[in-house]
């Protein structure tokens, strides 16, 4: 599998790019102890392979919520493509706009409320 831009995450698991064959570059997390065989095989095979970027903590927890946030966001970015389903791509379209708001709401960063998706 081709990946890129792999860096360690916080919690030892790694945040990459991978292409896939249908969506093009995605973000992916690789993860040791992943449910799925793809998972632990393509951690393995960038932790054998190297050039692993090392987690840096952000400087302030607003710099964390936002990098989640981001990264939620463009994992959905698919939920958008002209052939996903009008239903679905409205239910996605919430969770989006949520996590674009998350900035303003009352108490943050110290307290955000996430929006789950339920329809999955």
């Amino acid at each position: 599998m081709e990946y890129r831009n792999p860096i360690y995450t916080i919690d030892g698991r790694i945040n990459c790019e991978i292409n896939h064959p249908e969506y093009g570059w995605i973000p992916f997390t690789a993860d040791a102890n992943d449910v799925e065989e793809h998972g632990r095989n393509l951690f393995k095979a960038i932790s054998d392979n190297g050039g692993i970027k090392e987690y840096v903590p952000p400087d302030n927890l607003g710099d964390v919520v936002r990098a989640q946030r981001d990264y939620l966001l463009s994992s959905s970015d698919w939920s958008q493509l002209p052939d996903v389903p009008e239903a679905l791509k409205a239910k996605w379209a919430i969770y989006r706009q949520a996590l674009r708001d998350i900035p303003l709401q009352e108490g943050f960063p110290d307290k955000v409320k996430w929006l789950y998706r339920d329809w999955e």
